[in-house]
Order: C-alpha cells, then sequence, then structure tokens
C-alpha cells in the first residue's frame, strides 16, 4: 500500500474559554487516514464538527477555535507548521471547495482575476499568463463561454457558476488533496448532481484525492467510496460506504440511513 497521503491522529478542536471555564470541545479525538487519489465522505448532522474539520485541514480555522493533536499531509505536520509553511501548501497541494461562493469570493474583483490571483500567489510573476490559465481552467471546469464570463463580477454569475469558480480556483495549480465542504447544499437538485460530475471528473483526471463534507447522505452515497460519519465531535463510523448503507453500526449513523429514501440505502 502507498504511504498515506493525509493522517488525521487524534484531532481536538476546543473552543476556547472564558476566564475560569472549561474550554469546550467541537472535536474530541478524531483520527483517519486517506490515500492518493481515494474519494472519502464526512458525514453528520449540523454541528457535528464537519466544517471545523475541514478548515483545521487547511489551517484556517478562526482565533476562537484551538486545534491540538497531528495532521500529516505529505510527510508535512500541519497543525505545527509555520503560517507560511501552511500558506505554501495551501492552494498547490491542498485545496477547499467552499459552501457558499458569495461569501467566499471577493465581491469587488472579477471572477478571472480572482482565479488567476491563486496563481500570482504561488509565485507566477507574468500576470497576463496567469489570467490565461485561470480563464482556461474556468472552461475545464464547466463555466460556459469561460472567456465571457471571467470578466464578470459574482453577483453578475449563477450560484452555480459561481461553484464552478470556486472549483477552478481550488484545481488551477494541481493539488492533492481537494476538501470539498458541502459544496452542493446552495445549489437546486439539477446544478447540484453537475457540479458533483465535475468534480468526479476532474478528480479522475487528475488523480487526486478528495474529501467531501456533507450533510445529505444522498451526495455521499453517490460520489464516495468510505464514508466518516461524525456525530458530537465523534467518529462513531469510518467504513465503506456501502456497509454504511446496508448495515450502519451507530444509532446516529442508523438515522441518517433512514432519513433517506430507500432507494439510497441500495445505491
Amino acid at each position: 500500500m502507498n504511504p498515506a497521503l493525509l493522517i488525521v491522529d487524534q484531532l481536538q478542536i476546543d473552543v476556547n474559554a472564558l476566564r475560569g471555564a472549561a474550554p469546550k470541545p467541537i472535536l474530541r479525538g478524531v483520527s483517519f487516514a486517506m490515500q492518493p487519489g481515494e474519494t472519502v465522505g464526512v458525514l453528520g448532522a449540523s454541528g457535528s464538527g464537519k466544517t471545523s474539520l475541514a478548515l483545521a485541514l487547511l489551517g484556517l480555522l478562526p482565533p476562537a477555535l484551538t486545534a491540538r493533536g497531528r495532521v500529516l499531509f505529505e510527510g508535512h505536520e500541519l497543525l505545527a507548521a509555520s503560517r507560511g509553511a501552511r500558506r505554501a501548501l495551501r492552494g498547490r497541494r491542498l485545496s477547499i471547495v467552499f459552501q457558499e461562493p458569495l461569501t467566499a469570493l471577493n465581491p469587488r474583483m472579477r471572477v478571472g482575476a480572482q482565479v488567476a490571483e491563486m496563481a500570482r500567489a504561488h509565485g507566477e510573476r507574468d500576470a497576463r499568463r496567469a489570467l490565461r490559465s485561470a480563464v482556461d481552467m474556468l472552461g475545464r471546469a464547466g463555466l460556459p463561454d469561460a472567456d465571457v464570463r471571467s470578466r464578470r463580477f459574482p453577483h453578475e454569475l449563477s450560484g452555480g457558476e459561481r461553484q464552478r469558480v470556486l472549483l477552478a480556483m481550488a484545481l488551477l495549480l494541481d493539488p492533492a488533496l481537494l476538501i470539498a465542504d458541502e459544496p452542493t447544499s446552495a445549489l437546486d437538485v439539477t446544478v447540484q448532481a453537475q457540479v458533483l460530475q465535475l468534480l468526479h471528473a476532474q478528480q479522475r483526471e487528475r488523480g487526486l484525492a478528495l474529501l467531501l463534507v456533507s450533510h445529505d447522505l444522498g451526495v455521499i452515497a453517490t460520489s464516495c467510496e468510505r464514508t466518516i460519519v461524525l456525530h458530537d465531535g465523534l467518529v462513531v463510523e469510518d467504513v465503506p460506504t456501502r456497509q454504511l448503507l446496508s448495515a450502519p453500526e451507530h444509532a446516529q449513523a442508523r438515522a441518517l440511513v433512514d432519513a433517506v429514501r430507500p432507494a439510497v440505502r441500495s445505491a
């Protein structure tokens, strides 16, 4: 077996306490590993710690939260790394697609320039070449008439088009691991399916690993080889997705499976 791409070992995330109060845990001893090219789902209800996990892997936790434990990515210890070291990995080797594009994109910048900025931040000195690469990537991410739409502002695009902009930004530098945090929850069902198809097409083309964070078992069931179920900050299942659908062991996992239509059970 190849060396693990990502190892999360006893990850604890706490809300920083007021003076004299005990810290409140969000994640409690979360451990798992991912192989290169693997597709893993992180499933859980609201408040289970899914997004905090995704942000911790990127080094993007807000100041009110503190992370402890170990996160090894391609042999690099992320939690103990300097801000500069994490920034060098983020975008180039480790990328994220956020849930809501309107809050993730700069409303004052044209979308092509925002994608190009990713290349510029990682050493591309030629602004025109960076923009050409951005427009090409927008087209590969499924944005129609990418050259024209690259000159528009985020509010001038539809929700699905904005999500494609985020996907282009995340994939521009060929990362080894893409984290998608509820990437389709704000989209209608048709556009949701299109975005998921694009994600998987790009994954197959590039051989990258995908960590898909979602509260929607239907999305996980059709997308992921393996599923980690979070409940109250704990990993309560880490099994092949088919096994989760057919024979969930933990009560919370059973509740999530029972909540979806029977067709998803047999996916």
